[in-house]
């Protein structure tokens, strides 16, 4: 009692609307929304460009590259003309390709500045061609396989944030690279283009990996995650504050079926008969309680937050992970998906089904499908055997019908670092935050090799921009297309013109 009152006072507000409510919910949100389909039809103009801004001489032809490259309908497994055209001028400009994959299914290749049988430490670049499909038309203000670059400064279509826009900008940074100070490096640069993204992988980032690991060897990996947003501090909501993602939860989809025999007329039920025992014991696993975890990765991403927020706001931010102050933030944790997500593992009963039958006919087979996500530190298998005692049936099969890799946090140093360095040399009045990313992405493929991975698109992008992806009138401005290609540009410089190499040096293979 006497902690809230200290916190109602100091903060002038109930804890359970100070900074859960304010700050942390609008950050995990927006990302949330990049793999969500909302329908938003509001408009907000592209802001003034900054006269300070350094523009890349490369701009324009990033602009045209990015409204053709849109204008392939690479839905996941339609991915092969896309691909070819990105390849095509790849090799256009120079750069050395290697083809791993190449059927209807799928189309992943690297482009270089050096051969990969050289075997130098590689900076890989990663995008995935795939797109989820556009939806209704009807409502799109331009076509959204058109590549229409309109009057208010926005280019339009499907992927151009997730993620034909990002490889773009990683393109033309390395051209941006190469026309100023040539090709003599110590490391490679790879642009690592793949497919089957948006269907978790498999035939894209993971093949890959799996059979040419050793070919790329990767020092660091830069793919999709966080960008640069404003709204997100509540005492400065004009400061935009770039998320760059250091970890993902971890999916695991499992299936439960329940086999019982009993009396098959639905008029004289048993006691026990399989729908009954399976919605018993998965209402015994969705009244479970919950558990706050916080890991390596959401407590940093507290930290920095508050640090950022400053006040006694921030300081409670900070050290919101304190056992003091657990009550509070688990009674907000309760009503808030956000922060379920952010600090929980989370299971969701997505499906349960029975065999085709009569509406009078008692199935004996009774099937639940889970989609549980993870925190990067749980033992999968921990957590299988959890969910076993909780569901209190022992005639329950589980199996796993699929899971993403196990990945630790990258570290917040050496690259991460130098990255930091380049947005800010873009622009040095913003935050820079490491966070936890909500869902899955082909990151986890070389974080599970223990390569340090940074998911960042590194753009400021409006609120009602990223709303828009996966949904009608996905977007990106010009400004931001510059802005990514700049500060991409700007590490490559800090890291092999500059030669600032990271605090453990230029790291050939982690794993050798």
């Amino acid at each position: 009692m006497i902690i809230r009152q200290w916190v109602d006072n100091k903060l002038n507000l109930p804890i359970e609307k100070s900074f859960i409510l304010m700050l942390t919910a609008r950050f995990l949100l927006t990302y949330i929304f990049l793999f969500t389909t909302i329908h938003v039809e509001a408009f907000n103009p592209p802001q003034k460009e900054s006269e300070s801004e350094p523009q890349s001489i490369f701009l324009e032809d990033g602009v045209q590259l990015l409204s053709d490259y849109l204008k392939f309908p690479s839905i996941t497994g339609n991915e092969i003309e896309a691909g070819q055209f990105f390849e095509a001028y790849c090799k256009e400009k120079g750069l050395h390709i290697t083809r791993f994959q190449e059927d209807t299914n799928s189309y992943n290749f690297a482009a270089s500045i050096h051969p990969l049988k050289e075997g130098r430490p590689n900076i890989i670049l990663m995008h995935h061609i795939d797109v989820v499909p556009a939806g209704n038309w009807d409502k799109w203000t331009h076509a959204p396989y058109g590549g229409v670059v309109a009057d208010d400064g926005y280019i339009y279509g499907r992927g151009t944030i997730d993620a034909k826009g990002l490889g773009v900008m990683q393109l033309m940074a390395t051209l941006e690279l190469i026309e100023h100070h040539g090709k003599d490096f110590d490391y490679n640069i790879t642009l690592l283009v793949v497919s089957n993204e948006e269907a978790g992988g498999r035939l894209g980032a993971k093949l890959v990996v799996d059979e040419y690991f050793d070919l790329l060897n990767p020092a660091v990996v830069f793919g999709e995650g966080g960008s640069g947003l404003n709204e997100v501090l509540p005492s400065n909501p004009d400061r935009f504050v770039y998320g760059v993602s250091i970890a993902e939860k971890k999916s695991l989809w499992l299936r439960l079926e329940l086999d019982l025999k009993s009396y098959g007329h639905g008029a004289a039920p048993s006691r026990r008969y399989a729908n009954k025992n399976m919605i018993e014991a998965l209402s015994r696993l969705n009244n479970r309680s919950t558990k706050i975890q916080f890991e390596t990765s959401n407590r940093l991403m507290f930290k920095e937050l508050g640090r950022a927020e400053g006040g006694a706001r921030g300081f409670f931010i900070r050290n919101a992970n304190w056992r003091v102050f657990n009550p509070f933030v688990k009674r907000y944790i309760r009503d808030n998906p956000l922060f379920t997500s952010l600090l929980t593992n989370t299971i969701t009963i997505t499906n349960i089904y029975n065999p085709p039958g009569a509406p009078n006919q008692n199935s004996e087979l009774s099937t639940a499908y889970l989609d549980c996500r993870l925190l990067p530190e749980t033992n999968k298998e921990d957590f299988v055997k959890q969910i076993k005692r909780k569901l209190r049936e022992p005639k329950i099969e589980i199996s796993v019908l699929n899971q993403s890799p196990s990945a630790l946090s990258s570290p917040v140093d050496g690259y991460y670092d130098l990255f930091e360095e380049a947005i800010l040399k873009f622009d040095p009045d913003v935050d820079i935050i490491p966070i936890l990313f909500p869902a899955t992405t082909d990151n986890s493929y070389f974080r599970e090799r223990g390569v340090p991975v940074y998911g960042i698109f590194p753009a400021k992008i409006s609120q009602q921009d990223i709303q828009n992806v996966h949904n009608i009138d996905e977007r990106l401005s010009v400004r931001a297309l510059n802005n990514g290609i700049m500060v991409y540009y700007f590490f490559f410089k800090k890291l092999l013109v500059d030669q600032n190499y990271p605090k453990e040096g230029i790291v050939f293979n982690p794993n050798r």
